[in-house]
């Protein structure tokens, strides 16, 4: 069960602008509950000697309070290019079974996985990024950026670290 990856991933929340679980168990979402997608990129990455460079994951889940909270449900989206060997393995790791940092926090803070599905997955980058997970949802990101055009970012956040990410970039979204 050896598996590594680098991934690009973006996040959006139901929440206005930057999602407070990020901040940390203290964070409230802005309804009082957090309905959120998490689309991953493999940029490299071998799984069981499976490769899955290129390869698309989407993670929707919702959750009844504050992410770190736990008891949400989710369901992965893999996208349709990718071979059967290649979503077999993808599921398990992003599905918390073939341990790692999906396993540890994915299992704690997803209590009901649903079935997974295979659908297309695209991303188009511009001015904006449109992101489109089959007939489930579309989303649109506008990169905010600073008075000197270069993109906000943010570091140090609880989250971040949970995701091994050292440094996001903020967009709003539709």
């Amino acid at each position: 069960m050896a598996w590594q990856m680098n991934s690009e991933m973006i996040e959006m929340c139901s929440c206005k602008l930057l999602c407070p679980c990020f901040i940390g168990p203290e964070g409230e979402p802005d309804q009082g509950w957090c309905g959120g997608a998490l689309v991953f990129t493999v940029k490299q990455g071998n799984i069981d000697g499976v490769d899955v460079a290129g390869c698309r994951v989407a993670l929707c889940a919702d959750w009844p309070g504050n992410f770190f909270a736990g008891n949400g449900t989710g369901r992965l989206y893999i996208d349709e290019g990718a071979s059967a060997d290649q979503r077999r393995e993808l599921e398990a790791v992003f599905g918390g079974r073939k341990g790692g940092l999906p396993e540890g926090l994915f299992n704690a803070v997803i209590a009901k996985w649903l079935p997974a599905k295979v659908v297309p997955i695209e991303i188009s980058r511009g001015e904006r990024i449109t992101i489109a997970v089959g007939d489930v949802g579309k989303a649109t990101l506008k990169p905010l950026a600073g008075p000197d055009g270069k993109p906000v970012s943010v570091q140090g956040l609880p989250a971040q670290a949970a995701f091994a990410s050292p440094s996001m970039d903020l967009a709003s979204s539709k």
